[in-house]
């Protein structure tokens, strides 16, 4: 089993658009790098300019200077104004070039591929203008050519379209950069362009990161528009209405008597300097009286009154924000503007880690205000009721505070029939309102209502898009503007998404760019080719349609493997074991192996220069393996199965080794632990094992409010990442927050579909009884969904989960199961192992009272214990189960063996719980979540204490949670 695959840093930088033409400054993207041992340089860049339009191509070597094939991820963070085109892989030395593919389906093809050992890669977008490019395999001494386009738009300015060439290099890299342009250059910035075949082109030689270059090509005086026609009538007109200068100033705004301050506190603000908003804010409010709501944002809102009438207040209330911890996740879903407020600020990245539907308000503008705003598709959601994006890193304090205090230069106006329009931003970027039209049909030229702000008032204008040119490259745009309007509400529009996505090769979040090495994966996995391969596109296209044939097989095949396996169950489960003591057996079965063996060995004599031990001469006998003695105070009497146990069940954490440890295991209160916390993260704020540990030793000190706080970080850090989303939620659950965690695991379905313990953890969080009639309808569908072979035994645990959640279910329905799958099967002990990593190998281990092991190597013992098959390519969940448990002690251990992805080691987080009466109303249990090291040997996380008669009970126990 192996980890997963990518580490993705939610601190994205994404610059949106401001209200005026010119920018403060012209920033260039931060520079591509790859995670991990991998190194990486450049060894080719060229542009191509057409109009406003223009494409980075940057050609990659990666290489690895390891012993064994590695998996990397190339970081691509864009500017504001750049989005990735495209990108190709060498395979068999010739550049393969990605296609779109939807993103479950990319990611799920990625990884069976990679299981094979062969060749793909994948592009995804992450949080904000940022992608990242997964590679495998980059071979031992060996590299990968791997090649990168990235569109971009100039800026409207005096001399036409400003195209500010970035080249954004590795570090360390050093090239000579191609520059063509379609028209010959008004201006260029130390380049010498020629005349060649209708284009015109320049070298330069690049040095460093930060060498750039400005050309500036010919634009119109006044609207400029493309468009783009489709064989199937859809038509899309491009529009550029650019800013008009005024000598005049504009009129100011009213100002209102009441702002609602939202101050983003959450994770992502760590490091972040905040200075500029701070002083926006100040300059803002100065020298005025008027009601202020502060609302702190982080996994809570926090929110409070103040009153401004002199410079004192508005410097306490500056300080105060200015003192505030980031720390937690963003729960911007749960802010509701304050009803009285004229104005909103929200200072913040805009977005939302945490899941949930965010509403704009009705009565007042919302200005989203910061330098690192990372999701551009909230942020002009938030904005769109009259507000603004301002984004401080493109914009002079001077442009800032006149888009707070005057209207803008130029607003988009759309009407309730115009929702075929799509807006970079509602105001100006880089000099210009730039929007799209995207039709269906072919129709009358369309226009744009757009308010001009004059130093008379406001005047509203109609602008057409009058395309005089086709341009491909206008289509991408028209695409990538409509994809992010969908992305604001991305659960209603997710098939919209994967389907604008896969026409137009948009990475967003439903839409992925992929790489395959041969032929037969994309012809397994039904993804179609590049359209240049048409014979293979044929062949995926036949597969398809013979897939769809044999899913209705594979349903009917599952459905007879479960009632197979439930049947093999039911006959365990009414098959007597003995419980009486089998170590004086195994006793005499030693001494007459040893005396055989010892005759072999005298008549071999030489010949046998092996020795073997007794353990795998009983195997190969059929015999329970051997096991010392357990100590007296372990043993235990025989006594009949009718004896009603009582059964203590203890868990135990474990200690880890990291060194921060000692420092929070010390800390004598949450509040000092806290404060060790916060000096610590600078050197370990971007490992989400460290906020794990964290938050453990909170929660283990009483302080649920800061360790949740603290484990929210992981969700600002990986916010997308099915993996991280389970640990936490399992975290959140032994510390009793439940509805935190099921809002979490609600998540997991929609981002990995594929799996089946996206649904089997959701519906294991929903027993409660006013859920429990929608976690049984989800372990149906664990089930009877045909899952990869790799989800071993899956079908069977839920089958027994769904079972057993039906005899404390008021009103439970039969389900669509035959009756023959409905009856549960009550053991007295069952032990469930679960782990927050795909293909990662990890194993539980049951050791009963007479020292007998089970484990995947010895799935069944002498008294009828039994573990399911071993769960070596997924996150489990692995069994053990025991009808009626012999009275003394069962310790319970799992081992970490590690992983088969080709990355360095990392942790793994499991979930352990301990039941008792499972199958019954009578269920009881106690989990714990635990990390574990690479090959960390057995670590005891539990055990159970059998004693004869009484009832059932469980013990209390310091770490863990009880769930009756």
């Amino acid at each position: 089993m192996q980890p997963s695959r990518t580490t993705r840093i939610a601190l994205a930088s994404l610059a949106l658009g401001g209200s005026l033409a010119t920018p403060a400054t012209n920033p260039a993207a931060p520079a591509i790098r790859a995670d991990g041992e991998v190194q990486i340089a450049a060894a080719r860049l060229a542009w191509r300019l057409d109009g406003p339009f223009a494409v980075r191509e940057i050609e990659l070597v990666l290489h690895n200077p390891h012993d064994r094939a590695l998996e990397t991820t190339v970081l691509l963070p864009l500017a504001a104004n750049e989005r990735l085109h495209g990108y190709a892989l060498d395979i068999d030395g010739q550049l393969r070039q990605a296609v779109p593919v939807e993103r479950v389906q990319a990611r799920a093809a990625f990884e069976d591929t990679v299981r094979g050992r062969v060749d793909p890669a994948l592009a995804q977008q992450e949080t904000g203008n940022r992608y990242s490019i997964r590679v495998f395999p980059v071979p031992a001494h060996g590299e990968r050519r791997l090649r990168v386009d990235v569109a971009s738009l100039a800026t409207r300015a005096a001399c036409g379209w400003q195209h500010h060439l970035a080249p954004a290099l590795p570090a360390g890299s050093a090239l000579q950069a191609q520059v063509t342009a379609s028209t010959r250059p008004r201006q260029a910035q130390a380049l010498h362009f020629t005349a060649a075949n209708d284009t015109y082109g320049a070298n330069w030689a690049v040095r460093g990161v930060t060498d750039s270059r400005d050309v500036c090509l010919p634009a119109p005086a006044g609207d400029a528009a493309f468009s783009a026609t489709f064989a199937d009538g859809l038509q899309m007109h491009w529009l550029e209405v650019p800013v008009t200068p005024t000598a005049q100033p504009l009129p100011a705004l009213p100002p209102p008597a009441r702002i609602e301050v939202v101050w983003d506190a959450s994770f992502s603000m760590l490091g972040v300097d905040r200075t500029q908003e701070l002083q926006l804010l100040a300059s803002h409010l100065a020298g005025r009286t008027l009601d202020v709501t502060v609302s702190v944002l982080r996994e809570t809102i926090e929110r409070r009154q103040v009153h401004l009438a002199n410079q004192a207040q508005l410097n306490r209330l500056i300080a105060s924000l200015q003192a505030e911890t980031a720390d937690g996740a963003t729960a911007l879903a749960d802010w509701r503007a304050d009803p009285a407020a004229r104005q909103v600020l929200l200072f913040s990245d805009a977005h939302a880690t945490l899941p949930g539907v965010v509403t704009t308000p009705a009565n007042a503008p919302v200005f989203v205000i910061g330098r690192t705003l990372a999701d551009a598709a909230q942020a002009r959601w938030l904005a769109r009721g009259g507000g603004q994006v301002l984004d401080l890193s493109l914009l002079t304090p001077a442009q800032a505070l006149r888009a707070l205090q005057q209207p803008p230069a130029l607003q988009a106006r759309p009407g309730p029939l115009d929702g075929h329009w799509h807006l970079e931003r509602s105001t100006v970027v880089s000099g210009a309102l730039h929007a799209c039209h995207v039709a269906n049909q072919p129709g009358a030229i369309p226009a744009l209502a757009i308010a001009h702000a004059t130093p008379s008032g406001i005047r509203v204008q109609s602008h057409k898009a009058k395309a005089a040119h086709s341009a491909r490259m206008a289509a991408f745009w028209c695409a990538t503007w409509q994809a992010e309007d969908l992305e604001a509400q991305p659960e209603r529009n997710r098939a919209a998404l994967a389907m604008l996505g896969e026409r137009f090769g948009v990475a967003n979040r439903e839409t992925s760019l992929l790489v395959l090495e041969s032929d037969d994966d994309y012809v397994r996995n039904g993804i179609l080719p590049p359209e240049a391969d048409a014979v293979l596109r044929a062949r995926v296209l036949q597969q398809r349609q013979q897939a769809e044939a044999r899913k209705a097989v594979a349903w009917a095949e599952n459905r007879e493997a479960i009632q197979r396996g439930w049947e093999a169950r039911t006959a365990w489960w009414n098959q007597p074991f003995p419980k009486d003591d089998p170590r004086p057996r195994w006793a005499e079965e030693r001494a007459r192996e040893a005396a055989r063996r010892e005759q072999e060995q005298h008549e071999q004599a030489r010949q046998q220069s092996r020795r073997v031990s007794v353990t795998a001469a009983m195997m190969e006998t059929g015999a329970p393996p051997p096991a010392p003695a357990p100590a007296a105070a372990d043993m235990a009497s025989p006594e009949s199965e009718a004896a009603s146990p009582v059964i203590a069940m203890q868990l135990q954490a474990v200690m880890m080794d990291s060194p921060y440890v000692a420092e929070l295991r010390t800390a004598p209160s949450a509040e000092v632990a806290y404060q060790r916390y916060l000096g610590l993260r600078d050197q370990y704020g971007q490992s989400p094992a460290f906020h794990f540990d964290v938050a453990q030793r909170l929660f283990e000190l009483g302080d649920a409010r800061r360790g949740w706080r603290v484990l929210g970080n992981i969700v600002e850090l990986l916010p997308r990442d099915q993996a991280s989303l389970r640990l936490v939620a399992y975290r959140l659950q032994d510390a009793g927050l439940q509805a935190q965690a099921v809002a979490l695991l609600r998540q997991l379905p929609l981002l990995a579909p594929d799996e089946p313990q996206s649904f089997r953890d959701l519906a294991l969080a929903l027993q409660a009884p006013a859920t429990c009639g929608e976690a049984m309808t989800l372990l149906e569908h664990v089930v009877e969904t045909p899952w990869s072979p790799r989800f071993a035994d899956i079908g069977l645990i839920a089958l027994a989960e769904r079972n057993d959640l039906r005899t404390r279910c008021p009103g439970a329905g039969t389900g669509n199961l035959p009756d023959a799958l409905q009856t549960p099967l009550p053991v007295g002990l069952r032990v469930v192992l679960r782990w927050d990593l795909n293909d990662t190998d990890i194993d539980l281990h049951v050791t009963d009272p007479h020292g007998e092991e089970v484990y995947y190597a010895h799935r069944n013992s002498y008294q009828g214990g039994a573990i399911s098959r071993d769960f070596t390519a997924g996150y489990g969940p692995e069994e053990f189960i025991l009808r009626t448990p012999k009275p003394g002690k069962y310790q319970v251990s799992v081992r970490y063996y590690g992983s088969r992805l080709a990355r360095l080691a990392r942790g793994a987080t499991v979930n352990v719980a301990l039941q008792t009466g499972f199958g019954s109303p009578a269920l009881q249990q106690q989990t714990i979540s635990l990390r574990l090291l690479e090959q960390s040997g057995d670590v005891a996380v539990g055990s159970f204490t059998v004693q004869p008669g009484g009832t059932l009970v469980a013990a209390p126990i310091a770490a863990g949670k009880d769930a009756p």
